[in-house]
């Protein structure tokens, strides 16, 4: 595992020993880590040190998720369990037992009193956090519940299976209130948004699906991904929804969701390939600003020596520049036009704009490194 800066993009710490799922702490002082070797351990975010390494489980740690308020971290095993643990102490105050299968999920309510386990013996449980009782067996899927996750309320709980059905859990009464299939394989996340009012599940079914949590009518879908989305946010800011979707293709994109009008649509997404003009020539080059020119700069053109715009006229060579399009049915970027040493300033100019606004996008989804 590696911490790494956000602002500088330099790596931090390189930790150890560990393969598998992480989880922050709500203080962003600690960090928590599960492995196949049954252990959870804690670090320290400003050192890099241990600080815990907690046992108990007998079966390979799927993941683990810290409470609300960081003072309490829950793991969750093949071993049938979830475990839940003092962070000061190291202590497991509880350990959770009723699950006949493995467990792949747990959500923390936002108020830290519950915690909802999925499993693949087809229920999700909730437990009482301060008591580890079990207040709810919730009962409706006929394969492996693969994802869990609470309303912001409280009063909900969204669970996901491996055949794609979505099912919303009143939790006063332990009911279903509603079911749908509208995922035709596996649900790997499903986020509410920030007030309650919709849901949001990826799939490995190269689909995002956005529902009425109250109806259960999909409102959107993003779909053509290039393979599974793994995971996705809502994100509100100044009255603004968005979604930041992760794929097993490695891209990120992120979207606006315009709820009244049933739309969502492409911000940015990123691209595996770069920005590359190798050896094309910006000698004498006019109208292009200081920041265009080190753009095309650092991405491979030159300016010197002189004799290069010669030689480039001499053999009328086209120069590719190479810049993947975003591949989503919602939106398209130009592909680059080739560049020879004669190509007009204004087609450039307009190129460039572009290339300008890919690469800024990249920057940001990359934390700006």
């Amino acid at each position: 595992m590696r911490l790494w800066d956000t602002k500088t993009g330099e790596c931090t710490h390189i930790l150890t020993g560990h393969e598998d799922d992480i989880a922050y702490s709500p203080h962003a002082d600690q960090l928590a880590s599960s492995s196949d070797d049954c252990t959870v351990r804690l670090w320290d975010m400003s050192s890099g040190e241990c600080l815990q390494t907690l046992t108990g489980h007998t079966g390979n740690i799927m993941g683990v998720m810290y409470s609300p308020n960081g003072n309490k971290v829950a793991s969750y095993s093949w071993d049938s369990t979830v475990r839940i643990w003092d962070v000061e102490t190291g202590v497991c105050n509880h350990t959770l037992t009723s699950h006949s299968d493995y467990v792949y999920n747990v959500a923390y309510s936002l108020q830290g009193d519950q915690i909802a386990s999925a499993s693949d013996d087809t229920t999700i449980r909730v437990w009482d956090v301060g008591t580890g009782e079990c207040q709810h067996i919730l009962i409706g899927h006929n394969v492996r519940v693969y994802s869990v996750t609470y309303s912001p309320q409280g009063d909900q709980i969204a669970s996901g299976g491996t055949d794609g059905s979505l099912r919303v859990w009143d939790l006063k009464v332990g009911t279903c209130l509603w079911a749908i299939q509208g995922h035709s394989m596996e649900i790997n996340r499903i986020v509410y948004s920030s007030q309650g009012g919709f849901i949001v599940s990826a799939s490995d079914d190269t689909s995002v699906r956005l529902w009425d949590a109250a109806s259960g009518q999909c409102r959107a879908v993003i779909q053509n991904f290039q393979g599974a989305v793994n995971d996705i946010a809502w994100i509100e800011a100044t009255g603004i929804n968005y979604l930041v979707t992760g794929c097993s293709d490695g891209l990120v994109g992120m979207w606006k969701v315009e709820v009244n009008e049933d739309h969502v649509s492409p911000l940015w997404i990123t691209t595996k390939g770069e920005l590359n003009v190798q050896d094309a020539t910006v000698q004498d080059v006019q109208g292009l600003s200081q920041l265009n020119r080190r753009l095309l700069k650092q991405r491979g053109a030159v300016g010197e020596p002189g004799h290069r715009l010669r030689e480039s006229s001499k053999k009328s060579n086209p120069m590719v520049s190479v810049v993947p399009k975003l591949t989503t049915p919602l939106d398209k970027i130009e592909e680059a036009p080739a560049l020879t040493s004669s190509v007009s300033v204004d087609h450039l100019e307009q190129w460039i704009e572009q290339a300008k606004h890919l690469v800024a996008s990249i920057k940001s989804a990359h934390g700006n490194k």
